[in-house]
C-alpha cells in the first residue's frame, strides 16, 4: 500500500472576502491552501453585499498589493458619500441630509495610511479571486461543498469530505488546518458544537434593483442612501451599489419572516418612489431575507479547526462593519497559521485567537446595534407625513438630530484603527494607560497590543510597510546593544526576527520608547527603552509558547 499524501497545509471552506483574503495572506507567506466554494464561480450572487471598506482593512490590501484594484474597482469617484432622509423620493417631506465627501474629495485621516473606500463585493471579491489565482499558491475548488471534516488530533491533521456539485462525485481532503469561513450559518460551527449567541434584530427584506433614481428625485446634489421615515420610524432604504443604476433596496421589517411568495415587493417600491411611482422604470433582479443579529461564537477554534468571518460573528450592516471585521480575523490568524505550520508558533496561539479577535467582534456588533437603534427610534416622528408648520418643524428638528446620530455610523475611525489586543497572552503590557476608547476618535498609540501607528518616512513609504512579514524590532534613535543577542535567541527557535532602525523625530515621539517589538499583523507586542534580562521568556510570550507575563524586567541603568 502507498503511503498517503502530504496533508495539505491549509483548508478554507468559503470564497467570499475572509477566505479569499486568508488565501492571499497566506500564499505572500509562502502557505499553500485549498479553498473550497459551492458557488461556481466568485461573486455569481448579486446580494445585499458589503461596500464600505474601511481604512484598516485598506491598509491591509496596501500590503497584499490589492490597493489599487480596491480603489479604481469602478466605484465613481466623484459621487457623493450623502445619505438624505425623506418620506419619498417624489411628492414627499425632505427631513434633512448627511453629507460626506465622495472619493475625489474626502481627505486620508493623518492617523492612517489609507482612506475609506466603497467597493462592492461584486467588484472586491473578485479583485481577490483574481489575485489570488495570479499568486497560485492556492488551489481554489469552485461548484464544491464540505460534506463533514472528522479531527484526527493525534496524528495531526482533519480529513474533509467534499462533494464536486456539478458530478456529485465526492472526495477526501486532509488538512493540517481548517478555516471556516462558510457565513453565518456555518455548518462547520455547528457541527463543532461551538455556541453562538447574541441579539435577534429581527428579518430585514433586500431587493436588488435596477433603476436610474437619479432621474426620479428632486434632491441636489445626488446620494448614495435614502433613508424612507415615517411615524413607524425609518421603514426602509436605497443604497447604491454601483454608483449608478444598481441600487439594494431594503425593508427594515419585523421579528417574524414574511413569506416572499405573497409580499408586494412593487408596492413597497412605489410607496418609496412616491407620486411619480408610475413613471419610474425599474427592475427587481433578486429579493433575499436575511436575519439581521449581532451574535459572537463564545470560542473561535476547536482543534484544528478555525472560524473567520461571519462564521465567527455576525453584526447588523450599519456601520459596514461587518467585512471589515473579518478581514481582520483573516489577517490575524494568518500569521498564526504560519507560526504553527512552520514550528515557530506555540502552543498558545489558537487559544489567543480568540481572545484577541472575539473582543473586537463584540465591539464592532455593540456599535453596529448602537447605529440600527437610531434608525428604528420612533420618538419625534409622529408628524412627519403631515403638513403644517408643526410638521415642518418636527421634519427640521428630526433631520438635523438623525444627521448628528448618523455622522458616527460612517465616520468610525476609532473602530477601524483603535481596536486592541492589550489582554491577549501574546502581549507584553508596559502598565502605560490605554487611550480614549471612542467610536469615532483614534489616537494613535504604540502601547502593546495597539496596532503600529503609521507615519510617512517618505513618499508613499510609511512605517506600516516595515511590517506584514516576521516581527519587527523596531530601534528608535540612538543604538541599542544586544542586537546580537536577540538575533541568536530568535534563530534558535526559527522565529523570524527583523531589526530596523528608524530615528526620524516624530517616529520616536509617536512610538514613546526606544524599542518596540511589532509582531507580523502590525500590532505592537511589547515596548521598552531597554531589552528585559530573559529574552526567551519575551519572544516565548509573543509567539504564544509561555504564559502571558505583564511586564518583563529590564537590565537595571543605574
Amino acid at each position: 500500500m502507498g503511503s498517503l499524501p502530504s496533508p495539505i497545509p491549509v483548508v478554507i471552506i468559503g470564497g467570499g472576502p475572509v477566505g479569499l483574503c486568508l488565501a492571499l495572506d497566506l500564499g505572500r507567506r509562502g502557505i499553500h491552501s485549498t479553498l473550497i466554494e459551492r458557488q461556481p464561480g466568485t461573486a455569481t450572487e448579486l446580494q445585499a453585499k458589503a461596500s464600505v471598506i474601511d481604512e484598516r482593512t485598506m491598509e491591509f490590501c496596501r500590503l497584499l498589493g490589492v490597493r489599487d484594484g480596491i480603489a479604481h474597482a469602478g466605484y465613481p469617484a466623484d459621487l457623493p458619500g450623502d445619505t438624505v432622509f425623506c418620506t419619498a423620493l417624489s411628492g414627499g417631506h425632505y427631513i434633512g441630509r448627511l453629507s460626506m465627501d465622495s472619493a475625489q474629495t474626502r481627505v486620508r485621516p493623518p492617523q492612517a495610511a489609507e482612506m475609506l473606500r466603497r467597493c462592492p463585493q461584486i467588484w472586491f471579491d473578485p479583485v481577490f479571486a483574481d489575485a489570488v489565482a495570479k499568486q497560485g499558491m492556492t488551489e481554489v475548488r469552485y461548484s464544491t461543498e464540505l460534506v463533514e471534516c472528522i479531527q484526527h488530533e493525534e496524528a495531526g491533521y482533519v480529513l474533509c469530505r467534499v462533494r464536486n456539485l456539478a458530478d456529485g462525485s465526492t472526495e477526501e481532503l486532509r488538512a493540517q488546518y481548517v478555516v471556516a469561513c462558510d457565513g453565518a450559518g456555518s455548518e462547520v460551527r455547528r457541527s463543532l458544537g461551538i455556541a453562538f449567541e447574541g441579539k435577534d434584530l429581527g428579518y430585514a427584506i433586500s431587493a436588488i434593483v435596477r433603476v436610474d433614481l437619479a432621474r426620479h428625485h428632486t434632491f441636489t446634489p445626488g446620494a448614495e442612501r435614502f433613508l424612507f421615515l415615517g411615524p413607524e420610524g425609518t421603514w426602509g432604504n436605497f443604497t447604491t451599489i454601483d454608483g449608478r443604476t444598481l441600487w439594494r433596496f431594503s425593508i427594515v421589517g419585523g421579528k417574524e419572516k414574511r413569506d416572499l411568495k405573497t409580499l408586494d415587493m412593487d408596492s413597497l417600491l412605489c410607496k418609496a418612489f412616491g407620486e411619480d411611482a408610475g413613471k419610474v422604470e425599474y427592475e427587481i433582479l433578486q429579493v433575499v431575507q436575511w436575519r439581521r443579529s449581532q451574535c459572537t461564537a463564545d470560542r473561535y477554534h476547536a482543534g484544528r479547526i478555525f472560524l473567520a468571518g461571519d462564521a465567527a460573528h455576525t453584526m447588523s450592516p450599519t456601520g459596514g462593519h461587518g467585512l471589515n471585521t473579518g478581514i481582520g480575523d483573516a489577517m490575524t490568524l494568518s500569521w498564526m497559521l504560519q507560526a504553527m505550520l512552520e514550528g515557530w508558533g506555540g502552543a498558545g496561539l489558537a487559544e489567543a485567537y480568540t481572545a484577541e479577535r472575539r473582543p473586537v467582534a463584540q465591539r464592532n456588533g455593540a456599535g453596529s446595534t448602537r447605529n440600527f437603534a437610531i434608525w428604528t427610534d420612533k420618538a419625534g416622528r409622529d408628524r412627519v407625513l403631515e403638513d403644517g408648520v408643526e410638521a415642518d418643524e418636527q421634519r427640521k428638528v428630526l433631520g438635523q438630530s438623525m444627521a448628528a446620530s448618523m455622522r458616527q455610523e460612517f465616520q468610525s475611525l476609532g473602530l477601524a484603527l483603535g481596536y486592541d489586543y492589550a489582554q491577549s497572552p501574546l502581549v507584553v503590557g508596559d502598565g502605560s494607560a490605554p487611550p480614549p476608547n471612542e467610536p469615532d476618535v483614534y489616537i494613535p498609540s504604540a502601547r502593546p497590543g495597539h496596532r503600529a501607528p503609521h507615519h510617512w518616512l517618505a513618499e508613499d513609504k510609511s512605517t506600516l510597510d516595515l511590517f506584514g512579514g516576521g516581527f519587527v524590532l523596531l530601534r528608535l534613535g540612538s543604538e541599542v546593544e544586544r542586537d546580537e543577542e536577540i538575533t541568536e535567541v530568535a534563530e534558535k527557535i526559527h522565529l523570524p526576527l527583523e531589526i530596523v532602525t528608524l530615528r526620524d523625530p516624530e517616529v520616536i515621539r509617536i512610538y514613546e520608547r526606544r524599542l518596540v517589538l511589532v509582531r507580523p499583523d502590525g500590532m505592537v507586542a511589547w515596548r521598552g527603552d531597554e531589552l528585559p534580562e530573559n529574552l526567551n521568556t519575551l519572544l516565548d510570550s509573543v509567539r504564544g509558547a509561555a504564559t502571558a507575563v505583564k511586564s518583563l524586567d529590564c537590565p537595571s541603568t543605574e
